[in-house]
């Protein structure tokens, strides 16, 4: 499974896209968190990766932009363990290791990242990568 991030513009999110391109290719997207309003939105989703190139151009040619393979990376001496990113991530890539610290599982996350733990660190202790 590959994971994206799809963002669409306000024109974008009052046209049914996912659905188009779902029923187009015949080929299921799992979302695995969205949010959307008037304005525009974003949505992180899987999808196999053998058909992962052509969803993604066909996302693509409908106006969406399709972020691709940006993981996260954490200072471990910038990070205080606090949690904030243990209780955001849509994909239960950060945890609570036993001794209290925060872990992170790479292969949760791998793919690509929704940046929703980057604004959630108070301590800025997290970033993307390529």
């Amino acid at each position: 499974m590959v994971r994206v991030l799809l963002r669409f513009d306000k024109e974008l999110v009052q046209e049914p896209v996912t659905s188009q391109i779902i029923i187009e290719h015949k080929t299921p997207v799992n979302i695995l968190s969205a949010r959307i309003t008037p304005l525009g939105g974003e949505m992180l989703a899987e999808i196999d990766g053998r058909v992962a190139d052509t969803i993604i151009a066909a996302f693509r040619e409908k106006g969406v932009i399709v972020d691709v393979s940006s993981l996260i990376e954490r200072d471990e001496e910038l990070c205080i363990d606090c949690g904030a990113c243990v209780s955001i991530c849509p994909a239960e890539a950060f945890y609570h290791a036993p001794d209290h610290s925060i872990g992170l599982d790479p292969e949760k996350c791998s793919g690509v990242t929704c940046g929703l733990c980057l604004d959630a660190c108070p301590r800025r202790a997290l970033h993307l990568t390529k």
